[in-house]
């Protein structure tokens, strides 16, 4: 049974791992590139969505202590985030597509949450993160300023 909680919690920190991995390596070479004027929508909407990686983390640290209260508290302050007049609104079809698609495995995460089976939570959590990867990666091809 172990092994299989550490199989689950492998697989769902190796796209977050790997996210943060990109983004460190991103800021690197930002620090010897002259990034060109952002505006202080951009900063905003950059800050905005670190904030949803910092709650996002707070389900992550509920899951590896067991502690169902603080899965669940981050799981509202991921959905008060999607809520907010910040949640930046892109027209853009494929982009609305991957919005749902992350509100749908929020809400099968908030379910799994419920039940408190931790490997329904991992692998709504690894859904959830998944989706924001895609988001992230359409937006950087898109070249959308974030």
């Amino acid at each position: 049974m172990n092994c299989k909680y550490f199989m689950i919690v492998t697989i769902t920190l190796l796209p977050f791992s790997m996210a943060l991995f990109q983004e460190q390596e991103s800021e690197k070479s930002d620090d010897k590139i002259v990034i060109p004027h952002r505006d202080e929508n951009t900063i905003a909407r950059r800050d905005f969505m670190r904030t949803k990686l910092l709650y996002s983390q707070n389900i992550f640290e509920g899951m590896t202590t067991g502690n169902t209260e603080l899965i669940k508290q981050g799981i509202e302050e991921v959905q008060s985030i999607t809520k907010a007049e910040q949640w930046v609104a892109i027209d853009d079809v494929r982009y609305q597509k991957l919005t749902d698609e992350f509100n749908t495995a929020v809400k099968r995460l908030e379910t799994a949450a419920k039940s408190g089976n931790l490997e329904a939570i991992a692998l709504r959590y690894y859904q959830m993160s998944t989706n924001c990867i895609d988001c992230h990666q359409h937006i950087r091809k898109a070249d959308y300023e974030f």
